[in-house]
């Protein structure tokens, strides 16, 4: 079967696709709606399918295998492929056995259907993990560059003003401490770019609620979260993002092999805070949580973050149906979905179906 057949064009293409799979498998669909509609007024889901034997009820396995697609949404297109492959390809027949599989499709469908990274209400999916009970962190960096990253005029002397201010800080700070004011996460402009929220988002909630009910006899849960935009063209890395001394980073290299790449921090330290795979380990306290981020590389981080900036200023301030609206809607799309190459989805979806049976195997052995 191509490579293709797996792939979309849109958020409603991906959901279909996977709904025939899992009725092709035999498999029921459990969706979760969203009150709000797509582009073209077509409903929106986080869509679920589980290899449980009644896939309404919690199911009681002790190690359950979890994929994740869009949490940041216009990313979605690898995940949604992955999860129809892995059905269409029958791979779901020869999991191992005690192992529970969810496959979770477009836990960010707002942001899937409208090509955000986003939710409906502006926050990082990725950012909104943190614990809202207690002081917010504070990130004095991205306040001070604030307006520069996001701009109130999109304009050739506008962006020219803000390019200069960010330069500036790089000058004195270095590229890298840039990248991290800017994509650190934030919580005090809402209005801004990797805004982590005020509260938990329906998507964190809708995850959390599924989570608990189909996890509740877990006693090791792996979770596989695609995403893309980061890295070298088509290259595939897997990050372990959790704290120092917990199993997702005690155990990274059990599960998921050695060519993940560990990021530990110490506990409390606010690093990770926001994280979703950190956030989920740390909610659900009685299970061992194996996150992996596998990200897939596109563009060049300067390019992704100014059409993410692009984006940004456009649902706050421009016209989407403009002729602008749709340059930077179109741009949104192929800088973190590169639809046009043949050779990056081959190679995404091969090495995505490659790290999922890694993690089944990983998860059966512990």
């Amino acid at each position: 079967m191509a490579v293709e057949a797996y792939f979309s064009s849109d958020y409603a293409g991906a959901r279909a696709k996977f709904r025939d799979a899992a009725a092709e498998a035999g498999l029921a669909v459990v969706s979760h709606p969203h009150s709000l509609k797509g582009p073209n007024g077509e409903d929106l889901a986080l869509d679920l399918v589980t290899l449980c034997p009644d896939a309404s009820a919690p199911c009681r396995a002790e190690r359950v295998f979890v994929a994740l697609s869009a949490t940041h949404g216009v990313e979605g297109f690898v995940g949604a492929a992955a999860q129809t492959a892995w059905l269409k390809k029958k791979y779901w027949q020869k999991v191992p056995r005690g192992l529970s599989v969810l496959l979770l499709h477009a836990v960010n469908p707002h942001g899937f259907a409208w090509l955000r990274r986003v939710t409906e209400d502006n926050v990082d999916l990725n950012r909104n993990f943190a614990d809202f009970s207690k002081p917010l962190p504070r990130k004095p960096a991205y306040d001070e560059l604030a307006d520069a990253v996001c701009p109130r005029d999109w304009t050739d002397q506008s962006l020219a003003d803000a390019d200069a201010k960010l330069a500036a800080f790089a000058a004195r700070q270095g590229q890298s401490a840039l990248n991290r004011a800017i994509m650190g996460g934030q919580y005090s402009h809402p209005d801004g770019v990797f805004y982590g929220g005020a509260k938990p988002t329906w998507s964190r909630d809708t995850v959390m609620k599924i989570l608990g009910a189909y996890c509740s006899a877990a006693k090791h849960v792996a979770i596989l979260d695609f995403h893309t935009g980061l890295g070298a063209f088509g290259a595939g890395v897997s990050y372990c993002v959790g704290d120092e001394g917990t199993p997702a980073v005690a155990r990274a290299h059990d599960v998921w092999g050695d060519d993940i790449t560990v990021m530990a921090a110490a506990p409390g330290s606010g690093v990770h805070d926001g994280y979703n795979l950190t956030g989920i380990a740390r909610l659900m306290k009685h299970t061992h949580v194996y996150g992996n981020t596998l990200e897939f590389g596109t563009y060049p981080t300067p390019e992704m973050m100014r059409c993410v900036r692009a984006d940004n200023w456009l649902h706050l301030h421009g016209e989407i149906a403009s002729a602008q609206g749709r340059a930077i809607k179109a741009e949104m799309k192929r800088m973190f979905y590169p639809e046009e190459s043949e050779d990056w989805k081959a190679s995404v979806l091969a090495r995505s179906l490659q790290v999922w049976e890694r993690g089944l195997t990983g998860l059966a052995a512990l």
